[in-house]
C-alpha cells in the first residue's frame, strides 16, 4: 500500500553542491567587511553608535552555557589627515591592500563621501577588479606542514 504513495511523488537526482572558487570566496570576505564599514559610517553620519552584533557563548551563574548577542568590536578603516581629508585604507585580514605601488589609502575627501566611495569599492570587487591583488595576498600565507 505504501508503494502507491511513493509512486505518486516526483523524484529527482540530488544535485551536487558546487564549491565556491577561491576568487569568489575572497570577494565575499572583503565585501562582508566593507559592508560592516559602511554600517559604521552610516551610524557615524547619523550620530549613533554602530549596532553590529555577533554571537558568543557565555557561562551563566548556574554554570551552563548560553548563546548571547554581544556588540562586535570593529576598527574603522578610515581616518582624517591634517588637512581634513578623509582617507580610507582597505584591509584584507590584518594587512592593508596597496591598490598601487606604495599607495595604501584612498583619498575620499569630505567624510560625507565615505559611503558612496565604499559602494564604488564593493562594485569594483564584485566586478573582479581586485582579484589579482587579493590572490597575491592569499599566496603570502605560510603553508602549514603536515605532521606525521
Amino acid at each position: 500500500m505504501t508503494m502507491n504513495i511513493l509512486k505518486s511523488l516526483s523524484l529527482s537526482v540530488l544535485p551536487t553542491t558546487q564549491r565556491m572558487s577561491p576568487e569568489q570566496h575572497r570577494r565575499n570576505k572583503l565585501v562582508t567587511k566593507l559592508a560592516e564599514q559602511k554600517l559604521i559610517a552610516e551610524a557615524d553620519r547619523d550620530g549613533n553608535l554602530p549596532n553590529i552584533m555577533h554571537r558568543r557563548w557565555v557561562s551563566t551563574d548556574s554554570g551552563s552555557k548560553a548563546l548571547v548577542d554581544v556588540p562586535k568590536r570593529i576598527k574603522r578603516w578610515w581616518f582624517q589627515d591634517a588637512v581634513g581629508n578623509c582617507l580610507l585604507a582597505i584591509r584584507y585580514g590584518n594587512k592593508v591592500l596597496e591598490l598601487e605601488k606604495g599607495k595604501g589609502a584612498i583619498i575620499v575627501g569630505k567624510p560625507d563621501q565615505l559611503i558612496p566611495t565604499i559602494d564604488k569599492i564593493i562594485a569594483a570587487i564584485n566586478a573582479g577588479e581586485l582579484d589579482a591583488l587579493l590572490s597575491e595576498m592569499g599566496l603570502t600565507r605560510p603553508i602549514r606542514k603536515v605532521q606525521k
